[in-house]
């Protein structure tokens, strides 16, 4: 008992004075979102993979393995600002990539804002911002927990993708600026001027020099698990090209004419993006003191290889295998300069993406596409040809003056559509707690002003698709699970290491990094925090 005692005393001493976690936080926060990637690629590819990108996620950190969207429509924009909002389409306001205004008849791009210009080129569609925004995001809690000292910059081929993680009142965003421009820019919302390292990183015409070679497989073609041959029926050829197929002469189609938007369509626009995420860690001397900084990084190639060619061509699959690679250069970076165990790391992805309709159907599954014309003609002759005004992705939107009863009218009436797998109208689905899985997911990504009167669904494996356009390559934006399913790895300081394989939701990855960082959340977070991924004081 003697001995006990003061072993005891001890014990207590230490639990009382053991520091917590969040006294000590990363110094820097890298988030990844790979455009575009599906949680099955993980295991599809594992074989292809080196020890350090992919692998060593996996193997250090917390593998969410059963992660969601837990909203629909499932596109770039939206997903990026649900990742670092922590919340939905129905609070942060970005409902999709092109929000449909009745009252012009025409889309609006979500992050086009014509008060102000861009910084790097004078292109008119520089002009973005995250102005559409309503949302904090994990960037702009950092600016206020410590005073606008931590570093937030965003880094991406896209605008979408590099000022929706920022937010409203972080740093800086950086995006490629294609065409005849080939450089990274900003826009006059964060800036007057580009930085030095910017400018010494575009004078280096980085894109110039990668457009000039040729893309052939990584590895020998029997290493690669398509079930496709390299030039098939289902595949867009890469921009610029005859055929899809490898290896591709990026020189000559850039001597024949193809612009700089080449490089988002090839494993290099990957490169570039790890290239200029590195500048930035080095330019802006990211994660270098005790104040936690913020690097938003998104690899758009993936996405714009699956819209051309699907799940299953072998351009995605090199692309992944080649994005392994940049994973595991930018952690080696990161672990040198910044320093091993002193940074936190989540992996994840915007949306996942559908299969080839067309390669489905071919197979004898259920797949197909349900054309905006095919849907509009089908409510003609249910008698509301002058009721619809036209339809965006799975939304219908009503002409003005349009009853409540005429429009549930409609939605029963797409009910009956053969394609369809659910519909409703926007009142109806608010009043209706009961509601299904897919509306409620319509309902979270629903808000008043920037979505349509009607949500619907089609069946799993059908596709919205334009009546006139060939039914090759794929889409995204739907509930089904080859859309919602995502990859979510945490890495790095305050990380245990397991695998979690309840669900859970996309929205949960903000909370999770502001508790390892000892901050609020985003200001309409409704995520929950991811307690197995969570290392605690000892």
């Amino acid at each position: 008992m003697k001995l006990l005692l003061p072993l005891a005393a001890f014990l207590l001493s230490t639990a009382v004075n053991a520091q917590p976690t969040w006294q000590d936080p990363p110094r820097l926060v890298v988030g990844i979102v790979v455009d575009q990637m599906r949680v099955d690629m993980l295991y599809r590819e594992w074989d292809n993979f080196g020890a350090d990108g992919f692998k060593r996620l996996v193997r250090e950190g917390s593998f969410q393995r059963d992660a969601h969207y837990n909203y629909v429509p499932t596109f770039t924009a939206p997903g990026h600002a649900s990742i670092y909002t922590g919340t939905t389409p129905a609070r942060h306001g970005i409902t999709a990539n092109n929000i449909y205004d009745p009252a012009l008849r025409r889309t609006v791009y979500s992050s086009r804002d014509t008060t102000v210009h861009g910084i790097g080129s004078d292109a008119s569609y520089a002009k973005c911002s995250p102005a559409r925004l309503l949302a904090s995001t994990l960037a702009d809690e950092m600016e206020l927990r410590w005073g606008g000292a931590s570093h937030t910059i965003g880094v991406s081929l896209k605008d979408r993708s590099a000022i929706m993680p920022i937010g409203r009142t972080g740093d800086a965003s950086y995006w490629f600026m294609g065409g005849t421009d080939g450089r990274f820019i900003t826009s006059s919302w964060y800036m007057n001027d580009l930085p030095a390292w910017v400018k010494t990183f575009n004078a280096e015409k980085r894109a110039d020099k990668y457009l000039a070679g040729k893309w052939d497989l990584a590895l020998p073609r029997a290493r690669y698990h398509s079930p496709l041959p390299d030039d098939n029926v289902y595949e867009w050829p890469t921009t610029g090209a005859r055929t899809p197929t490898l290896p591709l002469d990026m020189g000559a189609l850039r001597k024949g004419g193809s612009t700089y938007d080449l490089i988002k369509y090839t494993p290099w626009g990957n490169t570039i993006t790890t290239d200029m995420a590195l500048a930035a860690l080095e330019g802006e001397q990211l994660g270098l003191d005790s104040i936690p900084d913020l690097l938003a990084l998104s690899y758009s190639a993936p996405d714009e290889s699956a819209h051309d060619g699907g799940q299953r061509s072998l351009e995605l699959e090199d692309i992944y295998i080649r994005l392994d690679a940049e994973l595991a250069r930018l952690f080696a970076y990161l672990d040198q300069h910044v320093g091993s165990g002193r940074y936190t790391v989540f992996l994840t992805a915007d949306h996942g993406g559908a299969d080839v309709p067309a390669y489905l159907r071919d197979r004898r599954a259920s797949a197909g596409y349900a054309g905006p014309g095919e849907l509009m003609g089908f409510l003609a002759r249910q008698g509301f040809a002058t009721s619809v005004d036209t339809i965006v992705k799975e939304q219908l939107y009503l002409r003005a003056n349009t009853s409540a009863e005429t429009a549930d009218s409609i939605a029963r009436a797409l009910m009956r559509h053969p394609k369809v797998a659910a519909a409703g109208t926007a009142l109806r689905l608010q009043e209706n707690g009961s509601a299904g899985p897919l509306m409620q997911a319509a309902m979270r990504g629903w808000m008043e002003g920037r979505s349509g009167d009607i949500v619907f669904a089609l069946k799993p494996a059908f596709l919205i698709w334009r009546d006139d356009e060939p039914q090759k390559g794929t889409e995204h934006g739907t509930a089904w699970n080859y859309d919602t399913q995502v990859p979510v790895i945490f890495m790095g300081q305050g990380v245990r290491h397991n695998e979690v394989l309840r669900r859970t939701d996309i929205t949960d990855i903000a909370p999770t990094i502001c508790a390892i960082l000892g901050m609020a959340m985003p200001n309409a977070a409704n995520g929950t925090i991811v307690l197995e991924a969570l290392k605690t004081a000892e």
